[in-house]
């Protein structure tokens, strides 16, 4: 087996809490939670219910539901998501007259919409 092909192992409740003991001690006052750390508690959720993440990590339970049902949304609606490529592939099938959407949401909120009508020869690349 190669070194790319190792399995990734899944940090462990007890790590994540780790980390977040961390950066709680050497945080300033009122200072949000990085999102690495959201993104580990989210993972959690994968093997440990969102009530069991939230208590050992001290998380707000809703916060927390929010962020897994998103991030769950994401799987759903974009199986092969990426952060950093995103393809659109328009080929023949779009024909000379139409209208079209393309709408993006990260999971902190921000969001992005391109709506275009009835452009004759239009070339989104």
């Amino acid at each position: 087996m190669s070194r790319n092909n190792l399995p990734v192992s899944k940090p462990t409740l007890e790590h994540v809490r780790d980390q977040f003991e961390t950066w709680r001690r050497t945080r300033r006052v009122r200072q949000p939670i990085p999102e690495p750390l959201w993104q580990a508690a989210v993972e959690l959720c994968a093997d440990h219910s969102i009530l069991q993440v939230s208590k050992a990590l001290r998380l707000n339970y809703t916060d927390l539901k929010t962020r897994v049902e998103k991030a769950k949304a994401l799987d759903v609606c974009a199986p092969a998501y990426h952060d950093d490529f995103v393809e659109l592939d328009f080929g023949a099938s779009m024909p000379p007259l139409s209208e079209w959407v393309v709408e993006m949401e990260r999971p902190d909120g921000a969001k992005m919409k391109i709506h275009v009508k009835g452009q004759r020869g239009f070339d989104p690349v």
